[in-house]
């Protein structure tokens, strides 16, 4: 049950009055259960039967507290509290049912009576209720007294209240003014509190009306079982009005049905999109205004949804434009007997036409996603091509080579190939076929037209699909960079640049990964020794997951076990590959350990050390021990969607191990975590230094 509907007559979702209402109804609730309980015990104790006229009045005063809690009378429901002097005097005044002695009886008053004092200081609304108790308390006490037999003095000797030998009317005047003082102190700090909430709710609220990005607020509505029953469109900008040409007084008059059927129509399934289960973002066609959106959803908090909607039309139709435009050059350059290919910086093929007719042979799945080092080329013809496609990546430039590609018919054709920058991780490639003009030295200079018109035709070509490939990547940033100065609320901008920030390192890593990958396959990463602090490397590495399993893995903890303590231990090895090896094993390690333990360092025995990273996590099954150092395999296709990543981690550590001139070795048994080590042997050029 939704018991917010209770609460209906108190004031917002974030009101301090609705607050202390729920904690009050709790108090009360609690209260009138257990007079209950206690009238039924009492009842079956012949002992006991004395106290059943207190315990009823004081269950009467929680019923009244919670009849007027859900009448919304609030100031009603604590004022009830005046009537507990009538339960006090069937507790300790009336000598027939009370059974206290006159020193306990009075201690026991006091308490009960500063108890309330506690009571009203959290949940009365004025002063007045603190003047009204305390004289209705004194008269109370004042009538103990009397119907005791006791003599009125300044000194109640034999009593220990809080303040000792002190008049209990004089103690109970002190409590009074401390309640009032503690009460004032906390209305003052509350109002201040207020003021500010509300001078900081007006900014955002006039923030919003002036965002040029259309933002609509909506609120799922719950039935009394707390199943969703309906969306309730809380709030919409000035933007979102102006793009959907609709009025705030036609959003509040009319249901959500109708209002969202009137702005998206059938554009998309808003049903599923805000209600059943809404993404945090998608791309929308408004059909009836032809444009595009890219809508971001929000949650700020539960059974709340922010929307916003950026106009990407005109990034749209660039998009479009650009596509159309790359079909019509796919034509233009399958009509022309050239070898178009596109390579990655990498050396990976990508794209490939041709319409040499000695080539038909080899289709196109033959070429896209292989390297130029698996294409036949001899090795150094390879490594020729690759760092020409580095070169011209870097200075934008363009390279022409010569080679030979000898075919199944044992036929050799004599290809020129020319390179040119696309982009900052791409290169066309355009293969002419020579081998006429090889043969045959009189059509050279029709060859060389030819050359020089495909060369004009591709430089055009480069200027177009460099400026259209740039307009999208500009849209890009500048939506980051207005996600970035979404204002509505610091916490949903706290989310979207987290967001954000968290697939910016993501993607930062795979790059690291991707570039790792192509140096230790074209033999570009070396081993570079030198000598260096170990320990300092140690705690540096330490310090950088240490944060990081503290924030997304309170449960793990990290551990580094050094085998020399000594700040001034150095070692002669190459700290850059070193470091790349631990940062990947202790990668693997932490993602695949949610508790328990992950520990790193080192052990000292002579000249040899041996590096080691040991966790609790899932472990390796036998049946994958040799799989795990393949580029791009996970323990299983399970894991691989629980725990994100690109699977080359093992495959380079065992690589840069390797080129260090050791081996990565490891124990791990399914469940019950994993231990990798690695030596560097005597014969490397270690040289402990202390």
């Amino acid at each position: 049950m939704n018991f917010d509907s209770l609460f209906q007559n108190y004031e917002g979702v974030l009101s301090l009055t609705k607050r202390k209402t729920k904690v009050l109804t709790v108090f009360s609730l609690a209260g009138l259960i257990g007079s209950v309980f206690l009238t039924v015990l009492f009842a079956f104790s012949i002992d006991s039967n004395k106290y059943i006229p207190g315990v009823i009045v004081l269950g009467s005063i929680f019923a009244l507290n919670l009849i007027f809690i859900f009448q919304g009378k609030y100031s009603v429901a604590v004022n009830i509290v005046f009537l507990l002097p009538l339960s006090l005097y069937f507790f300790f005044i009336n000598k027939y049912y009370s059974v206290v002695d006159y020193e306990t009886g009075l201690r026991s008053m006091l308490a009960i009576v500063y108890f309330t004092f506690v009571f009203l200081v959290v949940f009365s609304q004025n002063i007045y209720s603190f003047l009204i108790f305390f004289a209705e308390s004194v008269l109370t006490i004042l009538f103990f007294i009397y119907m005791k037999n006791y003599p009125l003095g300044l000194k109640m000797p034999g009593l220990s209240g809080i303040f000792t030998n002190l008049h209990p009317i004089a103690e109970l005047l002190i409590v009074c003014i401390l309640s009032i003082g503690l009460y004032k102190y906390y209305d003052v700090l509350i109002t201040k509190t207020a003021k500010e909430s509300n001078r900081v709710n007006n900014q955002i609220s006039e923030t919003f009306r002036q965002l040029h990005i259309g933002v609509m607020v909506l609120s799922i509505e719950r039935d009394q079982r707390g199943e969703k029953s309906g969306i309730k469109i809380i709030r919409t900008n000035n933007a979102f009005n102006k793009l959907f040409k609709i009025s705030r007084q036609e959003i509040a008059d009319a249901g959500y049905s109708e209002i969202f059927m009137k702005i998206f129509r059938d554009s998309f399934n808003w049903q599923d999109e805000f209600f059943h289960s809404p993404r945090s973002q998608f791309q929308a066609h408004i059909q009836h205004t032809d444009k595009w959106f890219q809508v971001f959803n929000a949650f700020p908090e539960p059974d709340m949804i922010v929307s916003s909607f950026v106009n990407i039309t005109q990034m749209s139709n660039d998009i479009q434009r650009l596509k159309n435009r790359e079909k019509r050059l796919t034509s233009l350059m399958g009509s022309l007997p050239d070898i178009f290919f596109i390579i990655e910086k990498d050396g990976t093929y990508i794209d490939y036409v041709s319409n040499n007719p000695e080539l038909m042979k080899i289709s196109h799945e033959d070429i896209v996603g292989k390297t130029i080092f698996e294409m036949g080329f001899s090795s150094p013809m390879s490594y020729q091509i690759f760092s020409s496609i580095q070169y011209v990546i870097e200075n934008d430039s363009i390279e022409t080579i010569e080679y030979g590609m000898e075919l199944e018919n044992g036929k050799t054709l004599i290809f020129e190939m020319r390179l040119a920058r696309l982009n900052e991780n791409q290169v066309i490639s355009i293969g002419r076929d020579i081998t006429s003009r090889k043969e045959y030295q009189y059509k050279l200079i029709e060859a060389k037209k030819k050359s020089e018109e495909a060369s004009r035709l591709k430089s055009a070509f480069l200027e177009n699909i460099s400026h259209e490939i740039r307009t999208p990547m500009n849209a890009i940033i500048g939506f980051s960079t207005l996600a970035e100065k979404e204002t509505e609320s610091d916490e949903k901008k706290n989310k979207f640049l987290a967001i954000v920030r968290k697939n910016a390192e993501y993607l930062m890593d795979i790059i690291t990964n991707i570039i790792d990958i192509s140096e230790i396959e074209t033999g570009t990463m070396t081993f570079n020794p030198g000598p260096f602090p170990l320990n300092q490397l140690m705690y540096e590495i330490y310090r950088k997951y240490h944060f990081l399993v503290k924030s997304n893995k309170p449960d793990l903890k990290l551990n580094l076990i050094l085998g020399n303590n000594s700040a001034d231990f150095k070692i002669v090895s190459d700290n850059y590959l070193l470091a790349k090896i631990l940062n990947h094993l202790i990668d693997n390690a932490i993602k695949f350990t949610n508790e328990g333990e992950v520990s790193f360092g080192y052990e000292l025995s002579g000249e040899r050390l041996k590096f080691f990273v040991k966790d609790t996590g899932i472990g390796i099954t036998k049946k994958d021990y040799l799989k795990i150092f393949e580029f791009f395999h996970q323990v299983d296709n399970r894991v691989s969607r629980t725990f994100a990543g690109t699977g080359a981690g093992l495959s380079i550590v065992k690589n840069l191990t390797e080129i260090i001139g050791s081996k990565i070795e490891f124990e791990s048994s399914k469940d019950k975590g994993s231990y990798f080590h690695f030596t560097i042997p005597a014969s490397s050029p270690v040289v402990v230094m202390t």
